[in-house]
């Protein structure tokens, strides 16, 4: 059975008065911690550091989690990145896929390239492809 999870939209708004939520040095910094986060479940972080800390409630952040943990049960053991696009001006999107033997959980994001910086503007986790397909 599938989940419909609430939209995990996120508008990076002002990064840079903030505590730096959605920067990343690099993109393989970016990658591993989306990553670590996403296939140890560890969900509550992964939705503050991208940029949800001043977007949601404590009580809104454990109410997706337990959605979450929900339609996710069992820590992820796999990882793809199944489809980027070159959006131009260092802006790119891109899906990825994690897995175990019992469920699938697809990730978008949008990401831009400021120098030495990517920052997430826009991120969606769902266990739903149809959802995150159509955001390409």
């Amino acid at each position: 059975m599938r989940f419909l999870l609430p939209l995990l939209l996120i508008l990076a708004g002002a990064v840079g008065a903030q505590t730096r939520d959605s920067v990343f040095d690099s993109y393989d910094a970016y990658e591993a911690y989306v990553d670590e986060k996403i296939m140890s479940r560890d969900f509550i972080p992964l939705v503050k550091t991208l940029g949800g800390r001043d977007e949601y409630t404590e009580a809104q952040l454990s109410q997706v989690n337990t959605q979450l943990m929900a339609a996710f049960p069992v820590d992820f053991e796999n990882v793809t990145r199944f489809r980027q696009t070159d959006l131009g001006g260092g802006v790119r999107q891109e899906g990825r896929l994690y897995w175990n033997g019992e469920s699938y959980a697809f990730y978008y994001a949008i990401l831009h390239e400021r120098g030495d910086q990517i920052v997430v503007l826009n991120f969606n986790l769902n266990s739903s492809i149809s959802t995150i397909m159509a955001q390409f």
